[in-house]
């Protein structure tokens, strides 16, 4: 038989006002690390989440800084490309004007 049934048992019978109290107590003290067991349990699951959400923080982080990188990278080699046709362009009407007035 288990142990809260024999209780149940004994309290049918009756028992002393000692007796509960200590019962009583017994009980509390269990409830007691049964809530701290569920308070640390508790603390570690936050914790790795916190550190699991630190981690892809830190990667998301990285992956903008990379991204930035990259859009700089872009739009310098845009710039050089437009700088280049107009280069290209400024020659190619220099020479329209040079066969021109060469004639």
């Amino acid at each position: 038989m288990g142990l809260a049934a024999k209780k149940m048992e004994m309290y049918r019978e009756g028992m002393s006002k000692r007796e509960f109290e200590k019962a009583w107590m017994e009980m509390m003290d269990r409830v007691h690390v049964i809530d701290e067991k569920v308070s640390k349990k508790a603390d570690e699951v936050v914790l790795t989440m916190v550190l699991s959400h630190r981690q892809e923080i830190e990667h998301l982080q990285s992956e903008c800084i990379r991204l930035n990188q990259e859009l700089r990278e872009l739009q310098k080699r845009q710039k050089q490309q437009m700088n280049e046709q107009v280069v290209e362009q400024n020659e190619s009407k220099k020479n329209l004007w040079q066969r021109l007035f060469r004639r």
